[in-house]
């Protein structure tokens, strides 16, 4: 056997067919120019291997516990925004500086700096049960058996079967006869039967296991509770004083929220990417509106599926998905992974139909953030990517962009145009603020968009954004604007070369600035690399 070490494979050495005589091509590239769907659909190949370059972004959520071994390797499978869990204000100072000094290590050993988003969530307003009585650890609540719920504070640490304290004083002048309780995210499902003073007397519809402080759920009640207790605001806090990317937020279910949320941030709240989570039915109703004002959306599945009909759920998800991809929001779809050592059919195919359906983002569970779960995830990935038929959903896309238009989406849309048309192994994009990046991708190409940015804070800002690699670049601006042009675009193909994306003479789709005024790239421009 030769021992001796083999040279790496160089840009032009890389494999573009997946079997030997060439018949079938790498990421189901056969389809690619099929002219309906079901065409498109029928020339899918299951002997078509993936394309090394990954569009989907992992959000992954990072325990208080996480060592740094863990989080460097989480860093190497290509996570793209670290959210933080910890609740404490000190723990999530810990967290965050454990992170940074990570990302800071890895990016020495890469060669350049990796553009890792850091996020932190704020709860929200939440209802709970107060302490189980004794030395319970937990109570058995029987189907058909009757109990009752109070607001009476004596009651707080003496929860039991018969009597269960809720700290939400208002409780009883929401509560209607016949309205629903959810206790533990919907594991004990209660039937309210009659309110008096502070007890709401119950019967028991959904049996179930109930621990100490767990969750209490009124679907479609008006709760009048401040969107940011003191402890949230401590986090919004540390949001605005760490440079935090992106704030995810619970609890928000109509654009008062939102405004809510920004007027807190003040001057700071253009800097910060606001995430609304989408978790409850009245939130779904409003769902338009949070489109409208926040950055970005988070689909929480599990949490909708407490108060809609199981059946329901994944409409609601279509449908938010498709409203986001409409208006150019990148879009997060929260999965589930029950057991920590395989990925099970009924989860890859969840997650599949998730990048399907158009997911810019999928967001790990912090019990998955193991090595094999995150490899599996993204073998999920890039065979799911190139089953979407992109030219459709580009021509639909552009059939409803009100013309006239401004003159950055006919830039955009003509570079996605050429991107399908040519084949392009890639889209090179030169932008300051990421409008430029952030529009390439509302149109889905097929190919990764390599983006050039000198704003670091602008290349994390695009951590969500389907489709996008972003490269700091460090180089000042030294007077020649044509050669700095060049320079930038060089760097974002040689780059693409290295990781595989492209070839030596595939065409490249190059988006820049004509001259350093004119104040948005104005120049679509085809290159062989």
């Amino acid at each position: 056997m030769d021992s001796r070490p083999h040279c790496p494979k160089l840009p032009w050495m890389i494999d573009f067919h997946s079997n030997e005589d060439g018949e079938v091509f790498n990421s189901q590239h056969q389809a690619a120019f099929a002219r309906t769907t079901y065409e498109y659909l029928s020339a899918l190949n299951v002997k078509s291997k993936p394309s090394p370059f990954r569009a989907t972004k992992l959000v992954c959520s990072i325990p208080p516990y996480i060592t740094c071994n863990t989080l460097e390797g989480l860093l190497a499978l290509g996570i793209s925004v670290a959210r933080i869990t910890a609740d404490k204000p000190g723990k999530v100072r810990e967290v965050l500086s454990k992170v940074r000094t990570v990302n800071e290590s890895y990016s020495r050993r890469l060669g350049r700096i990796n553009p890792l988003a850091i996020a932190l969530e704020v709860k929200g307003p939440e209802i709970r049960t107060g302490q189980l009585n004794g030395s319970d650890k937990q109570i058995y609540l029987k189907k058909g058996n009757f109990t009752k719920i109070t607001t009476n504070p004596s009651y707080e640490e003496f929860v039991c079967k018969d009597l269960i304290y809720v700290d939400y004083e208002k409780l009883p002048e929401v509560v209607q006869p016949g309205d629903k309780v959810l206790l533990d995210n919907g594991s004990v499902t209660l039937t309210a039967i009659e309110c008096v003073e502070s007890i709401i007397r119950c019967i028991v519809e959904k049996a179930g296991r109930l621990l100490s402080n767990a969750s209490v759920i009124i679907p479609n009640a008006p709760i009048d509770l401040p969107l940011l207790p003191p402890s949230d605001k401590e986090l919004l806090d540390i949001t605005v004083g760490e440079n935090i990317d992106y704030l995810f937020v619970s609890g928000i279910t109509g654009k008062d929220g939102i405004f809510e949320i920004r007027d807190q941030m003040g001057q700071h709240c253009d800097c910060i990417q606001l995430v609304t989570k989408v978790e409850c039915s009245t939130a779904l109703g409003h769902i338009d509106e949070l489109i409208t004002f926040s950055d970005a959306i988070c689909i929480d599945c599990d949490r909708l599926m407490v108060e809609l009909p199981k059946e329901k759920v994944f409409l609601a998800q279509k449908s938010i998905l498709a409203k986001c991809n409409l208006a150019g929001k990148p879009v997060i779809s929260s999965i589930n992974i029950s057991d920590l050592r395989s990925v099970s059919k009924s989860e890859l195919s969840d997650i599949a139909n998730a990048i399907i359906d158009g997911s810019d983002a999928l967001m790990i569970p912090q019990s998955a953030c193991t090595k094999d779960i995150f490899n599996s995830i993204c073998v999920i990935c890039k065979e799911a990517e190139p089953a979407v038929y992109q030219r459709n959903i580009f021509e639909e896309l552009i059939t409803i962009t009100p013309a006239p238009m401004e003159a950055l989406y006919g830039v955009a849309i003509s570079a996605v145009e050429a991107s399908l048309r040519t084949s392009a192994a890639a889209i090179v994009c030169l932008t300051s603020s990421g409008r430029t990046a952030k529009l390439l991708a509302k149109f889905r190409p097929r190919c990764p968009i390599i983006t050039i940015t000198r704003y670091a804070r602008v290349a994390r800002q695009l951590s969500l954004y389907r489709g996008i690699e972003v490269l700091i670049y460090l180089k000042a601006f030294e007077g020649d604007w044509e050669e700095d042009v060049n320079r930038r675009v060089h760097l974002g193909i040689t780059y693409g070369k290295y990781m595989g994306y492209i070839r030596t003479a595939d065409a490249v789709i190059c988006v820049t600035a004509s001259r350093p005024e004119c104040g948005m790239p104005n120049t679509m421009r085809i290159v062989y690399a």
